[in-house]
């Protein structure tokens, strides 16, 4: 029987946990990999998110029905934006303020129902209004059917041209779309913070890491990574499944706290361990040698 027919075997006989309740949460319920956040409820694989509700991968404070929706503030209904505030019924927009029913905007703020503008305000289906004019006719539009509102800003939006991928202060990173503050990467998507990485998708805070799914997550970050999926805080592992706060860690599934581990399940602080067996310093990388060696690592 081969090293990876052995961990299959005791991944089957360890029972999975039913969902992943994230560390550092604080009075979440009903949440699903969702990390150092605060008061949510129907969250998921979300983090430092806080007072919010019915959100996925979003990151911020009273945030309800959002997607994506990172480093955002009191909004409803945001998809794909960064950094906004006070706002409703957003798509790709960035940096905005007191905006509704808006999409591809950046750095504005009072705009409702505008597509693709940059620092503008007091703007309504992008046609230019005084402060005064501004407000009246917003007054107006707060009695009409949301879904009119919707309706008449995605017609507009059919008018004005899209760029061919979303991304913001990037340097150098070709080929991927909703990307930001990254630098030196590639076929990246739904990716904050990344530098000297590839084929990532939903990510935050790696370096030099390559095919990774919704890991990364805080500003301490992952790095040398390879292969990981729904990992935090992770260094020099590769092919791991819900593990956090790893440090040399292979093939590995429900980890937490641990280092030096190689082909385990559910361990939480263990070191040097290989399927489940604790082993010493010296046998530990004695056995690894071996296994390795059948993998085709190069030794």
């Amino acid at each position: 029987m081969t090293f990876l027919d052995k961990y299959e075997l005791l991944k089957k006989s360890i029972p999975a946990p039913s969902v992943s309740v994230g560390f550092d949460t604080e009075n979440c319920e009903f949440i699903d990999y969702t990390y150092l956040s605060k008061n949510c409820y129907f969250c998921f694989d979300s983090f430092n998110l806080e007072d919010s509700m019915y959100c996925f991968s979003c990151w911020g404070k009273n945030l309800v029905d959002c997607r994506l929706a990172v480093e955002c503030e009191l909004c409803y209904e945001c998809i794909d934006s960064n950094r906004c505030y006070n706002s409703t019924f957003l798509l790709d927009c960035n940096n905005c303020k007191d905006c509704n029913f808006c999409a591809l905007c950046m750095s504005c703020s009072d705009c409702f129902g505008c597509v693709g503008l940059t620092h503008k305000q007091y703007c309504i289906f992008n046609k230019q209004y005084t402060k005064e004019e501004y407000l009246t006719k917003l007054q107006e539009l707060r009695n009409e059917d949301s879904s009119k509102i919707l309706q008449q800003m995605l017609e507009l939006k059919k008018k004005i041209p899209h760029p061919a991928s979303e991304q913001s202060e990037n340097e150098n990173c070709p080929y991927g779309d909703h990307t930001h503050y990254s630098k030196n990467s590639y076929w990246t998507f739904n990716a904050y913070w990344v530098e000297n990485s590839g084929y990532l998708y939903e990510v935050g805070w790696l370096k030099n890491c390559w095919d990774i799914f919704t890991s990364g997550s805080d500003k301490v970050g992952t790095e040398l990574c390879y292969e990981l999926l729904e990992c935090n805080f992770a260094y020099h592992c590769a092919y791991l499944f819900t593990s956090d706060n790893c440090t040399n860690c292979y093939y590995s599934s429900y980890l937490r706290n641990c280092s030096d581990c190689f082909g385990c399940v559910g361990l939480t602080s263990k070191k040097y361990c290989i399927l489940n067996n604790q082993l010493t310093k010296e046998k530990y990388e004695e056995t690894l040698v071996n296994i390795k060696k059948e993998l085709g690592w190069r030794i």
